[in-house]
């Protein structure tokens, strides 16, 4: 089963009551589009998380290795 990499976009409430828009990682299954896997708030910054959506997909990331590749990519 190939993954299809894209971004999602969430928020968060700051305890001042603020919201922060966030990025996340979807997976969905290539062949039927149906939901893999997801990776909520990877970054506030959209750039990072297309930079990282664009490494799964070119490279085709197993989805076993989803989590470990972002994380990586986010330590870097």
């Amino acid at each position: 089963m190939k993954a299809l990499y894209s971004i999602t976009k969430g928020a968060l409430v700051l305890d001042d009551g603020n919201f922060v828009l966030t990025y996340g990682i979807e997976a969905t299954d290539k062949e039927n589009g149906s939901h893999l896997s997801k990776f909520a708030d990877v970054s506030v910054n959209r750039n990072t998380a297309e930079r990282i959506v664009s490494l799964l997909n070119s490279c085709e990331i197993e989805l076993c290795h989803f989590y470990d590749v972002v994380i990586d990519e986010l330590n870097r």
